[in-house]
């Protein structure tokens, strides 16, 4: 296996910490890990000391406007139909490991209490939906059936099936600084005692998802991720991705990305790292050339048009 480009700071220590939250996390002496009882996904968030992948993700595809956004609080991107379904496979996920079946997590409003034309409204309605129990999550017939899909094809898929039943645990939160100093933070859906691994979901064609994956910067999620095993402990190795679709024919796939993609987004996050730093102690955060005109940058394809049309003539 190839190594890495930083040795490793320490094991790192699971801490018991039940329901405290922590502004502050001293990695001084190494990596700090807590598992999802111990940390809950709300806190891992409220901790904005240390960068997330996304976070860092957001500032290079958006610069120093993208940054001085995110850095005052407000949002780039807040969700979408697509995450919803995400977190409803991932809260299902998870109870698998657990040993519990997933449907137990979903509850469906009786016919009785819904309004006439069908809609979720009305005093029947919000009296059923404030009696659930804690932890009970909605869940349409029509989202119901499309879980029982994906289940069935995470289910059929032997790599996937494997990677499910290894898990140790889930949601499994870590904190470390780089050799740079940058304080960093990363949120692994699962892990075993070998490597770190992420589930995704697709509304994409299942042969067409590596431009989701640039995109969404998921190379730059198997360089962080795996960096942070590598800081508790784990041998160096090629981050897995369970991809499960949300539409028909809903297919499910384990794919790893290409080294030579992972290598690049590790060194495009050194970079990026800096340059947040660099902006916040200066508070510049926006380039000289910001505010220039400029000349468009036209796509590829206009160009080949371009070019056949003045070829015919």
């Amino acid at each position: 296996m190839r190594s890495f480009s930083f040795p490793p700071s320490s094991w790192g220590t699971v801490f018991k910490k039940m329901g405290v939250h922590m502004d502050t996390l001293d990695v001084s002496a190494g990596a700090q890990v807590f598992d999802s009882e111990t940390m809950s996904p709300g806190q891992y968030f409220s901790i904005a000391e240390f960068l997330s992948r996304s976070y860092v993700h957001q500032i290079f595809r958006h610069g120093g406007k993208g940054q001085m956004l995110l850095d005052r609080g407000d949002k780039i991107f807040s969700g979408n139909r697509g995450t919803e379904v995400g977190s409803l496979m991932d809260a299902a996920w998870e109870a698998v490991v657990a040993g519990e079946d997933w449907r137990s997590l979903f509850v469906q409003p009786p016919r009785e209490v819904l309004a006439k034309d069908g809609s979720r409204r009305g005093k029947p309605y919000t009296d059923w939906k404030a009696s659930l129990p804690p932890g009970a999550m909605e869940l349409s017939s029509d989202d119901r059936r499309r879980l029982e899909l994906m289940w069935e094809a995470v289910r059929s898929h032997r790599r996937a099936t494997e990677l499910l039943e290894s898990t140790t645990a889930c949601q499994r939160s870590v904190f470390w600084a780089d050799r740079s100093g940058h304080k960093r933070k990363a949120l692994w859906d699962g892990c075993n005692s070998e490597l770190v691994y992420d589930l995704k979901t697709t509304s994409s064609d299942i042969t067409d998802i590596g431009k989701s994956f640039i995109n969404f910067g998921y190379a730059w999620q198997a360089a962080w991720y795996s960096d942070s095993a590598y800081e508790v402990g784990y041998e160096p190795f090629s981050m897995p991705f369970v991809v499960v679709q949300t539409v028909p024919p809903y297919h499910c796939k384990v794919v790893r990305i290409p080294d030579e993609f992972v290598d690049q987004a590790r060194d495009q996050i050194a970079r990026t790292l800096d340059l947040i730093a660099l902006r916040r102690e200066t508070g510049e955060y926006l380039s000289e050339e910001y505010g220039e005109e400029e000349e468009l940058k036209m796509p590829a394809w206009a160009y080949k048009e371009l070019y056949a049309d003045a070829d015919a003539e």
